[in-house]
């Protein structure tokens, strides 16, 4: 109403200074100025709102996705094993995973229900993104196990149906299959079963269903159930298609279109049988569906241990509603002479490979002082593979310091001297320096004591009580300053070498150093 008000106030100003000759005065500009500014200043608002909402409206929206799939994941698996890992289930006290720029953290409960055949899973949510507030929320669902609902009619173990999966056709437990193959020898992904109801009794149903949501269907959509009302029933030729689909209607409530509806993962396929008495039964196999790539995993970060070792970490990625099978890691090492700028996944050289199923490498590199760049992928287990990771940062491994030291001694002073060099980087540089500093024990912080790439006959004298006490140990290490050049560089760095210490405790000759401590 505001608003309304103030607009009609403007005309009437205006109005009224058309019809004076004199034109508009200088108050009723400022008037009209003001009245103005109130209406854009709460139209501007509008806008922000809107944007903000759009902003939190995402954020939630992936949550609650990521959300759904884990619920989902768990109802899946096994009643049995549904608890935490302290507790003796399968289920991790808290997963930490990545969708595009959103950081999700998932922290499950596991309670006993009212009854044996019920378990109550809370699960609690955290979305989190770089400037942006993190939003949670919690929720609380029943996992049942399925045999509580099976079992209406009277059950007796003289006249229960029995079921099961046939061997020679149906691929074994945790077996890989995609679209309508699997791994093994035929290639071809049947659910092969053989019922029996008990004498005097016929079958009415059986029925194939996958994580007991949707019944199985071949590549015509035909569905694995079948009332064959015959005492026995075999079931070798139907061809299961992981990719079934559904028709989904689209927001314009006409439209439907095909949607696959089997998610990638282990997918629990679950056999029935009914018979003409009502009683029912089931047996369960569990297969891992592989039709899609796994996520791009976190980019790694990376650790440098010495000269010749770093380990890279990364967040997990998923494959489905399961984690990813294994990660491929390969790592690019800048050459001497390359100081272009183009990216060093496309021109620099391959130095390893490695193949890891959890989410950490620990590498060697074999040189000192080298600058490298690496990338992972996930990969299924069939495998098909992910991207490969993008803005990795750069790392450089740190510069080894070699050399030698004598020792004499002259009544209670000890002379140690040494002779020490530090690598060269193996990548292009400017303004490469090198500072050398000395400690000892009667002297624990480090003094400069020369610069360059060699440390040329460097003397400390070290006094004792008497003659007969042991030489105190010198210790020695070098920092290197640069600044890389080409991809990624500019920016001025340091690195500094592992520390070498003196080992001798009396007058020695010529004795190389050990590699020391890092």
């Amino acid at each position: 109403m505001a608003d309304d008000w103030g607009v009609r106030e403007m005309v009437h100003i205006m109005r009224g200074a058309i019809d004076r000759d004199d034109g508009m005065s200088v108050l009723e500009i400022m008037i009209a100025a003001v009245i103005l500014f109130i209406v854009l200043t709460g139209v501007l608002g509008l806008v922000g709102t809107t944007t903000m909402m759009g902003v939190d409206a995402k954020q939630r929206n992936v949550m609650v996705n990521a959300l759904n799939a884990y619920i989902e994941r768990v109802q899946s698996l096994p009643f049995d094993s549904v608890d935490l890992e302290a507790n003796g289930g399968i289920l991790a006290s808290e997963e930490t995973t990545r969708v595009g720029e959103f950081t999700i953290t998932i922290r499950p409960g596991v309670e006993d229900g009212s009854n044996e055949a019920l378990k109550n899973l809370t699960v609690s949510i955290t979305i989190s993104a770089p400037q942006r507030a993190s939003v949670s929320m919690s929720t609380t669902v029943p996992i049942r196990d399925r045999s509580q609902f099976l079992t209406q009619a009277n059950r007796s173990p003289e006249t229960d149906p029995s079921i099961a999966f046939i061997d020679a056709y149906t691929p074994p437990e945790g077996a890989v299959v995609w679209d309508s193959s699997c791994l093994g020898a035929t290639g071809v992904l049947k659910l092969a079963v053989e019922a029996t109801a008990s004498e005097g009794r016929t079958i009415t149903n059986v029925a194939l269903w996958i994580d007991d949501s949707y019944v199985a269907k071949d590549t015509l959509l035909n569905p694995a159930t079948w009332n064959p009302a015959t005492q026995t029933f075999t079931e070798s030729t139907f061809v299961w298609d992981t990719r079934q689909t559904e028709d989904i209607v689209q927001e314009d409530g006409v439209t439907y279109i095909p949607v696959e509806i089997i998610a990638d993962g282990m997918r629990t396929v679950s056999a029935y049988v009914l018979d003409d008495q009502g009683v029912s039964v089931y047996t369960v196999r569990h297969l891992l569906v592989d039709n899609h790539a796994p996520g791009i995993p976190g980019v790694p970060v990376t650790t440098v241990g010495s000269n010749t070792s770093a380990t890279l970490n990364w967040l997990k990625s998923s494959d489905g509603t399961t984690d990813s099978d294994h990660y491929q890691v390969r790592m690019f090492k800048q050459p001497l002479d390359d100081t272009g700028p183009v990216l060093p996944f496309e021109h620099w050289p391959e130095v390893t490979v490695g193949t890891p199923t959890g989410t950490s490498l620990a590498y060697t590199t074999g040189t000192s002082f080298s600058r490298y760049y690496p990338v992972v992928r996930a990969l299924s287990p069939r495998p098909l593979a992910s991207a490969y990771t993008t803005g990795t940062p750069i790392f450089v491994t740190r510069p080894l310091i070699t050399g030698g030291y004598t020792i004499t001694q002259s009544n209670k002073v000890y002379t140690v001297t040494s002779t020490l060099t530090c690598s060269a980087p193996t990548f292009p540089t400017s303004g490469l320096t090198y500072r050398w500093y000395r400690f000892t024990a009667t002297a624990p912080t480090p003094v400069a004591v020369g610069t360059g790439a060699t440390l040329s006959v460097n003397a400390v004298q070290l006094t004792v009580l008497n003659q007969n006490v042991p030489c105190p140990s010198v210790s020695y290490y070098c920092v290197a300053s640069y600044t890389p050049l080409g991809v990624h560089g500019g920016t001025p760095e340091s690195s500094t070498s592992n520390t070498v210490v003196t080992t001798a405790t009396g007058p020695v000759g010529s004795t190389a150093y050990g590699v020391g401590s890092w």
